[in-house]
């Protein structure tokens, strides 16, 4: 069995690439919603600014039909009401009555020309305006694209770590009251018995290949149990009690 040191590192990183896996997903979706919110705006705003320039325009065309309107009633009028001359009059007979028709056409043309001119010139900057408004508050609604960031990076494992920790462990164990747990051990094999009756065992720690000779802890306990302390949750034997050594085979 080979145990990483990094292992607990290496899980916390790879909970975190997941973890940060997921909000970018749930980022991207949320944008990519807003992307296509973004150019159905768009698209409304270009329809609305083409209908708002031809009201405009057609609004500017009613006008000046209304104008041109003016002048041919007024012309109607004119020359409906325009008195015969039969010889004797002055030459301004009439006269009057004409520079009223031209002064009323010359009107409707000053109209017309602010309609289509200054009048249609402001109108359109305001239209134009008011798109380019609805474009950038659409496009500001978009927010900022999502970045992934620089990965999280794994931990390289370290088995020797691993190893050496453990046999630290066991080191120190068996230093001061020896683990002889059966719950620790395997390959156990019984080869003999002391003067005071305690069964010997070789074995090896699980994970280990290194072969111990020494008592069962699960055997002490039943015979003398002031030999056997709890350490770790597991049972260890206080080899100065018994008459059994526990070395390296």
């Amino acid at each position: 069995m080979c145990v990483d040191a990094n292992a607990g590192a290496r899980a916390q990183a790879r909970a975190q690439a997941a973890a940060k896996d997921a909000r970018y997903k749930s980022d991207a979706l949320k944008f990519f919603n807003r992307e296509v919110t973004l150019e159905r705006t768009q698209q409304n705003n270009v329809i609305g600014l083409t209908k708002d320039q031809s009201d405009a325009y057609a609004q500017a065309l009613a006008t000046q039909g209304k104008g041109r309107r003016k002048v041919e009633d007024a012309a109607k009028a004119y020359f409906t009401k325009m008195p015969v001359n039969e010889g004797g009059r002055s030459r301004r007979f009439g006269k009057l009555r004409y520079l009223e028709l031209l002064q009323k056409n010359a009107d409707v043309e000053a109209t017309v020309q602010n309609v289509f001119g200054r009048n249609m010139a402001y109108s359109q900057e305001g239209i134009k305006r008011v798109f380019q408004a609805k474009q950038a508050s659409a496009r500001e609604a978009l927010g900022i694209r999502p970045e992934y960031g620089a990965p999280v990076m794994l931990p390289p494992t370290n088995r020797l770590g691993g190893a050496l920790q453990i046999a630290s462990q066991i080191a120190g164990i068996v230093s001061a009251f020896p683990s002889s747990d059966i719950k620790l051990k395997e390959n156990i094999e019984e080869v003999g018995v002391s003067p005071d009756g305690y069964k010997i065992y070789e074995f090896n720690y699980k994970g280990f290949n290194d072969r111990w000779r020494g008592a069962m802890a699960q055997d002490v306990v039943k015979t003398n149990p002031m030999a056997v302390h709890i350490q770790n949750g597991y049972l260890a034997v206080d080899y100065s009690k018994i008459d059994v050594n526990m070395e390296l085979v």
